[in-house]
């Protein structure tokens, strides 16, 4: 996958977050001649994992045209993309279904994208680097909720924010709390109009 690399960013925080290694992350870009020196706004080639989510294609988000099964209830907004992180998704939509939220507010793809995006669909993720991170709230989980966030938008029996269910669960709706849909996340946004994905 492609990743536009942040102010603040390092090589060694950058290969935590995406479970693999700097020596990875170097081979995987030859432009890089000093492991210590990259630079904000650049693009950083991130290697494929083992993982399921991420080898579907993460340059483009993950593969969401094949092999998922019909899901009912969720045609009219795409399909729940296949594997483990679909898998996830779904029992998130349909939590958050039974409790009152329109499907047409959490399309599917556009939270896989999320997550991609946030986690690379690792449920175990955690940002120790940033401005969260430096307040003693760092971001977790495959949505990457910070605790409080994580606290204000969970469901009831869903406590765990390393749970991947409860992480999405919060994290939708959360999303659609403040920008009235999974689809209005300005890094939704940002890929659909080719500016890129921003954090939300």
């Amino acid at each position: 996958m492609d990743y536009k690399i942040k102010s603040g960013d390092t090589l060694s925080a950058l290969a935590k977050r995406f479970n693999t290694d700097v020596d990875s992350l170097v081979k995987a870009n030859p432009n890089i001649t000093n492991k210590d020196l990259i630079y904000a706004d650049a693009t950083l080639n991130i290697p494929g994992s083992k993982d399921d989510f991420q080898a579907q294609g993460v340059s483009k988000g993950p593969d969401l045209t094949g092999g998922a099964q019909q899901t009912q209830g969720a045609q009219a907004v795409g399909d729940v993309p296949p594997g483990q992180v679909g898998d996830w998704i779904k029992q998130a939509m349909d939590i958050l279904k039974a409790n009152g939220v329109p499907a047409d507010k959490m399309n599917p793809q556009d939270i896989a994208k999320i997550i991609q995006h946030e986690s690379s669909g690792n449920p175990n993720a955690i940002n120790l680097w940033d401005s969260n991170a430096k307040k003693g709230t760092p971001s977790i989980g495959l949505m990457q909720t910070i605790q409080p966030t994580f606290d204000a938008y969970k469901l009831p029996g869903h406590d765990n924010i390393r749970n991947p269910v409860d992480n999405i669960i919060a994290g939708v709706r959360y999303s659609i709390e403040r920008y009235g849909s999974v689809s209005n996340v300005p890094g939704i946004k940002g890929l659909n109009s080719g500016s890129g994905y921003v954090g939300y």
